[in-house]
């Protein structure tokens, strides 16, 4: 008798051992519950205002006419509800007006710098747009005369908690009522101040944090100008430790002066189960909601950080999985909402060394810009999407501001699943599955009274755009009968969305 060689005996097994493999595929039932309390407020990113000012005046090839070109249209395109940016104290008083932190003298303001020039022109695109705008001030840089002697970091704590509440409120008052920007409805004082309130050199307790929004709080009453803008408080990254000391202690002595508070996360990644995110954001929200707040997630990516600058999954497929699973997840614990760090690669500072380009954003910049770099070596175009730039814009183009969340769950601790009904009554059920299997999903909603069909949008390695074209429907769109039938593939984002 006659054997068939090795070869010829695997690739006659090779369909029969596909076929278990695909076959094998976990089946679920979803019965949609009760809603979360929480609407959605936004879904946003981060977009720091130095492209004209750090970025166009470079050598590198970025061209103001990029602005309009890419940045604003693809802006438009994702349907992002709200832009957070940083300012700092010197665009605007780049030394003292004067020792008396109650009396201002304009004279001595430069409110027409580059820096505030290249703000304006991002303030001006919200405006146009109705995007709603978070101003964060990010601290005293080492530089500057609010730091005084305060060293420890780039930026630091104010010395002079009066003279830092005076150079916020200057910046605030001209903007809405000068410059009429009635986009920006939410300010932060200092970025991620449970490390970066740095004070003689060491980080300062909190009570120094507490202390000086209440100063700022006072200051914005006494000027009239506390009703047009929240306070979003707290805004800890807890030092990376998961912890939530920082924002309990913000919870329990400024429940009075903060409108919303806000966490930054960076814990996350392909190992975290959903159980995970969902207990951490749970009791970020239960802080929030002790004092009758809501909490938000001012700053999220992924755990495979390198540096401040750097994430080493940020080209990878997966990574837009895990930012969709981070999302459901923080939105099915109740958070009002997400900003993602950061929309855009770029330079905060024109004449910094390519170590220090911010490299996390949802697009790339101009190629000029990583030549050298065996990472970005295969660049083609300017501005190259990265693949979570698809994933995302599946959620924030279709989960609408106002909408309600009603959470699902899957059985699987790496699929997250959520329901959403947005305030036009139309469902979107939102699936992210980081794991290696498929899912039979049946959904039944006895909330849904409609029972138009559903179209299918697929996140899937094979399936994503050439190029920033948004993820169009599958050509076929699904029926439900008595429950909402669909397979939700291995290693996807995949969202049902009613017409």
């Amino acid at each position: 008798m006659t054997f068939p060689s090795f070869n010829l005996y695997r690739l006659l097994l090779l369909p029969l051992l596909a076929s278990a493999i695909v076959s094998r595929a976990s089946s679920t039932d979803i019965v949609v519950g009760s809603p979360s309390p929480i609407k959605i407020l936004s879904l946003g990113a981060e977009l720091d205002p130095h492209f004209f000012s750090q970025n166009v005046t470079r050598a590198d090839g970025v061209k103001a006419s990029d602005w309009d070109s890419v940045i604003v249209r693809r802006i438009q395109s994702l349907k992002l509800k709200s832009l957070r940016m940083m300012v700092l104290p010197q665009w605007f008083e780049p030394v003292n007006d004067n020792d008396n932190p109650f009396t201002t003298d304009t004279s001595r303001l430069t409110f027409n710098s580059p820096e505030m020039q290249s703000l304006y022109k991002q303030l001006d695109m919200a405006q146009k747009l109705g995007i709603h705008v978070n101003l964060t001030l990010w601290g005293a840089h080492i530089s500057h005369f609010l730091s005084g002697h305060n060293r420890g970091n780039w930026v630091v704590a104010p010395y002079d908690y009066q003279e830092w509440a005076e150079n916020f409120s200057i910046l605030i008052r001209h903007l809405l009522l000068t410059k009429h920007y009635t986009c920006i409805r939410e300010i932060t004082p200092v970025n991620e101040p449970d490390w970066s309130f740095i004070i003689d050199g060491k980080r300062a307790p909190v009570s120094e944090y507490i202390e000086m929004c209440r100063i700022l709080d006072q200051r914005f009453r006494a000027d009239n100008i506390r009703h047009l803008v929240r306070f979003s408080l707290s805004d800890n990254s807890d030092g990376g430790s998961g912890t939530h000391e920082f924002l309990a202690a913000c919870t329990r002595h400024l429940g009075q002066e903060a409108d919303i508070f806000n966490s930054h996360t960076y814990l996350f990644g392909y190992e975290t189960p959903d159980s995970v995110i969902f207990k951490w954001e749970k009791a970020n929200v239960s802080l929030a909601q002790s004092v009758g707040k809501l909490h938000f997630i001012g700053e999220f990516g992924s755990n495979q950080c390198l540096g401040a600058t750097r994430q080493a999954d940020i080209n990878r497929f997966e990574r837009g999985i895990l930012m969709a699973r981070i999302i459901i997840n923080c939105l099915n614990a109740g958070a009002a909402g997400l900003s993602y760090w950061s929309l855009i690669d770029q330079y905060y500072g024109k004449d910094e060394g390519y170590d220090a380009m911010q490299q996390l954003g949802l697009w790339k910049s101009v190629r000029k810009m990583y030549q050298g770099d065996s990472l970005y070596q295969h660049l083609i175009t300017d501005y190259e999407v990265r693949p979570q730039y698809h994933a995302y814009a599946l959620l924030t183009t279709h989960i609408n501001e106002g909408a309600e969340v009603y959470p699902l769950t899957t059985n699987n601790d790496f699929c997250a699943a959520t329901a959403i009904k947005n305030p036009d009554g139309h469902w979107v059920y939102a699936f992210a599955n980081g794991s290696e299997t498929d899912m039979d999903i049946r959904i039944k909603n006895p909330y849904a009274v409609q029972k138009n069909r559903f179209k299918v949008y697929s996140y899937t390695r094979h399936s994503l755009p050439a190029n920033d074209a948004l993820i169009a429907p599958h050509t076929k769109s699904i029926k439900p009968t008595s429950s909402l039938r669909y397979r939700i593939p291995a290693n996807s984002v995949i969202l049902l969305v009613q017409e």
